[in-house]
Order: C-alpha cells, then sequence, then structure tokens
C-alpha cells in the first residue's frame, strides 16, 4: 500500500497509527491455513518496493513456521503430560492388581497369547512347588509334569484357545480337579481373558482341595461303614416283625398286628434310607460298576408299571397307568439293574406324589437320534419354579404339604441323576408349577453291536 491515508481500509487511530503512511501485509501460511499477519509500516509514502516485499514475504514464512513449531510444542508437550499421566495411573493399577493378585489364597496363573506364562503369584507358586522367576515366560508345556497327567485337558484347551481363539464361545469356561505329581488334589478353574474380541491370554484359578477331599473320602467311609452296620440289625428286626405277623408266636390281637405294623413299615423306611445312603457312598467313591448290555425298554416300563399297579391294589389307592411305547422302539444301551432302579423310582415317585384317581404315563417315542428318551408323565403335584433348580439336590425335597406329609428321604433323584449321567444320558423335569402335573425325563444311548 503507497499510502495508507488514501487507502479507505486504513482506519486511523492514536496518533502513532496516524503517522503511518506505507505499509506491506503479509499472510503468515501454513499450508492453506491463514494463522496470522506480519505488518511492516513506514512513514513515507511509497517506501516499499517490490524487493521490500519480497523480503517481507519470506519473513513471514519463516515466522509461520516458528509459531506452527511453537503450536505443535506445546500441543505434543501437553499430550505428553496426558500420557504420562494416564501411565502413571495404569502403573498404579496395575500395582494395585498385582498386589490383590498376590494377596489371595487362591493360586493365580495367568498365560499370554502365545500360551506362555506370564504371571504366577505365591500362592500358585507354593500350590504347584513352582518359582516365579523360573517360570516367567516359558510355555506352559514345559511344566506339563508337575501338573501330572490329569492335567492334559486343562492343558490342551488352553492350548486351544490360544492357536485358535476363535474356537472360544462365549461364557465358555473349564474347571478339572488334578491330582499333582506330589499326590495333591488341586481343583482349577480357567477361563480366557478377551477385550474387544482380541484374545489376550488365560487366567487359571488354582485350590488345593487335599484335605476337603481326604474329608469328603472320611466321610463317604464313615456312612458306608454305618450303613452296613445298620443294615444287619434292621434286616433282623424286620424278619422277626414278618415271622410275628404270620403268627409264629400265637395268635395277635388287633393292637398287637397294628403295632407290629407300624413297626415293619417304619423299619421299612428305614431300609430305604440305608440303602440310598449306601449307594450314594459308593457312587462319590467310584465303586459303583455298570454292566452295560442291550435292554428292551418297554419291558423294563412294564415292569415297573405292574409293581406300581399291585402296590395301588394293596394300598386300595386307585390309580390309571399307562405305558406309550412304540412297537419299533429300538434297545438301548444300559445296565439293567440300574435302568430299572431309575425308572423305578421316578414311577415310584409319580405314584407318591399324585392323589387317588390321578394318571401316570411312561411315554417312550421314537426318534431319529442316538438316543430313546423316557418321560414319566403324571398329574399330581406340581413343582414350583422356585424349586425346580434344586429338586435334584440331596436331601431337597421342597415345601408342598403333600411332599412333605409322604415318606421320603430326598435322595432319590440325585441318586437317580447320578446313575442317568453314569449312562452318558441326561435327566431333566418339566412342571408349569401351578397343579398341573410334572414330567420327568431322561435319555440313554441306543444299543450299537460291538461297542
Amino acid at each position: 500500500m503507497e499510502d495508507l491515508h488514501k487507502d479507505p481500509r486504513w482506519v486511523r487511530s492514536g496518533t502513532v497509527a496516524s503517522e503511518h503512511r506505507s505499509s506491506i501485509v503479509a499472510p503468515l501460511l501454513v499450508g492453506e491455513d491463514v494463522i496470522g499477519v506480519l505488518m511492516v509500516f513506514h512513514r513515507q509514502v511509497g517506501y516499499f518496493g517490490p524487493e521490500r516485499l519480497g523480503m517481507v514475504k519470506a519473513i513471514a514464512g519463516q515466522v509461520a513456521i516458528a509459531i506452527n513449531n511453537a503450536h505443535l510444542y506445546e500441543l505434543i508437550r501437553d499430550q505428553a503430560e496426558r500420557l504420562g499421566n494416564m501411565l502413571r495411573k495404569e502403573q498404579v493399577e496395575a500395582s494395585r492388581s498385582q498386589a490383590i493378585l498376590e494377596a489371595v489364597a487362591d493360586g493365580v496363573v495367568v498365560t499370554g497369547p502365545e500360551n506362555r506364562i506370564t504371571f504366577l503369584n505365591s500362592s500358585a507358586a507354593a500350590i504347584l512347588d513352582l518359582k516365579a522367576e523360573n517360570v516367567i515366560d516359558q510355555p506352559l508345556e514345559a511344566f506339563g509334569g508337575i501338573f501330572g497327567r490329569a492335567a492334559s485337558t486343562w492343558m490342551q484347551t488352553i492350548s486351544n484357545w490360544s492357536n485358535e481363539p476363535d474356537s472360544y464361545q462365549a461364557g465358555e469356561s473349564y474347571a478339572e480337579q488334578l491330582e499333582l505329581e506330589d499326590g495333591r488334589i488341586a481343583l482349577v478353574h480357567l477361563a480366557p481373558v478377551i477385550l474387544q474380541n482380541d484374545f489376550l491370554g488365560t487366567v487359571s484359578i488354582f485350590r488345593d482341595i487335599t484335605h476337603e477331599v481326604e474329608v469328603d473320602r472320611l466321610k463317604s467311609e464313615f456312612v458306608a461303614t454305618v450303613s452296613h452296620e445298620l443294615r444287619t440289625p434292621m434286616t433282623s428286626i424286620r424278619g422277626y416283625v414278618d415271622i410275628l405277623l404270620m403268627g409264629a408266636a400265637g395268635a395277635l390281637n388287633e393292637n398287637q398286628t397294628h403295632f407290629l405294623s407300624i413297626v415293619k413299615n417304619n423299619t421299612e423306611r428305614l431300609n430305604i434310607l440305608v440303602n440310598d445312603l449306601l449307594d450314594i457312598s459308593r457312587i462319590e467313591a467310584g465303586r459303583v460298576t455298570l454292566a452295560p448290555q442291550s435292554l428292551d425298554l418297554r419291558d423294563v416300563a412294564e415292569d415297573a408299571l405292574a409293581d406300581l399297579l399291585r402296590r395301588s391294589q394293596e394300598e386300595n389307592k386307585p390309580m390309571a397307568f399307562a405305558l406309550d411305547a412304540a412297537k419299533n422302539l429300538p434297545r438301548v444301551q444300559g445296565d439293567a439293574e440300574r435302568i430299572r432302579q431309575v425308572l423305578g423310582n421316578l414311577v415310584s415317585n409319580a405314584y407318591h406324589y399324585t392323589p387317588e384317581n390321578g394318571q401316570i404315563t411312561v411315554h417312550i417315542p421314537v426318534t431319529d437320534s442316538n438316543e430313546v428318551q423316557v418321560d414319566v408323565m403324571d398329574t399330581g403335584v406340581a413343582i414350583t419354579i422356585a424349586d425346580q433348580g434344586r429338586i435334584f439336590d440331596r436331601f431337597y425335597r421342597g415345601g408342598d404339604p403333600l411332599v412333605l406329609a409322604t415318606h421320603g428321604t430326598g435322595l432319590g433323584l440325585e441318586i437317580e441323576k447320578q446313575l442317568v449321567e453314569m449312562h452318558n444320558g441326561r435327566i431333566w423335569l418339566k412342571s408349569d408349577g401351578v397343579g398341573k402335573g410334572s414330567t420327568f425325563s431322561f435319555t440313554l444311548p441306543v444299543y450299537k453291536k460291538g461297542e
């Protein structure tokens, strides 16, 4: 601008501004962005020429770069401070988390995505008899011998998740009881660590349950011993009561017969309890062995319902019984005695908890699967929704008045569940919980010759 006083864009304010006559104004450019302007003034009109204009432009370019660098420096400094604060917080959280993991009584073993041990707390080191400095960053397979042969499935699961993270299903977890090389027993729970669909590794929680296992073994042995000891006098009492009721010691009057009948009924109840306790202790101790063979479930169901019909007639409790089984029913693989026990107990329970003139049906449909399903349906007491989750628990019988008024131990359903699962089957129930009866179902594998 040759003369500011003649330029309409120039606004004079103050004595200093009025003395300016000529000027150069150059933009401070960073790329295509204007971050400011550089203004040069002189008191003479037409003082600036092309050379000075070029020099001011060059200076403006350098000033723009300097200002931009200063802004970038401030931005980088602020970002570095924020990152530093975040890093310090993460370090504090990591230290706190590590302190918590070190303080817990359970052993914690963490593996990374490459199946290497990245963390081992002091409890895990004590349980597994290891030193953290010897195992950190080492492959898990290198310590397989310490965990014993039982750990092969646990280690294989970690390996599968590490090699193929996509094989993991949401909600999937793993638990196993391990027998360590020194004879101790450890329970391990395994879970993957996944963040935003990225597999980061696994966490295994170890607990030394050697003492609990030993106590449980002693308890089972005690129950088995006491049950055996109870059987001998109970057999004797029941035998002599039967002899007395048959009149071997002379004719009995009405009161004597009534009293002896009460003794007989209660000895039968005790005998059922003793047998249930023996079954539980044998199953827990692993002493129940199965003799699988080819079975016709139709024959088993007919025998169970025939026994129940005789009982209904003897007890003067009218009841309708029905068997709905296909003629071309495939044979199943199972232990004859134990399958009769399972089905017999289910129909007996249905009889107990169904009022007079009710209906009990055994339904065995034909399916295309490799298993046969048996449904025991009744029109008796419905099982409430709250009770259904505990119905297979030991000693649990529910709170219905008819159930409480009926003699029982609360062990039968748990025994049946154990026996069905030993046959590689499943057992469950269906009930609407409002008085329309219940259906107990179980499955058994189809018999295949040569297996």
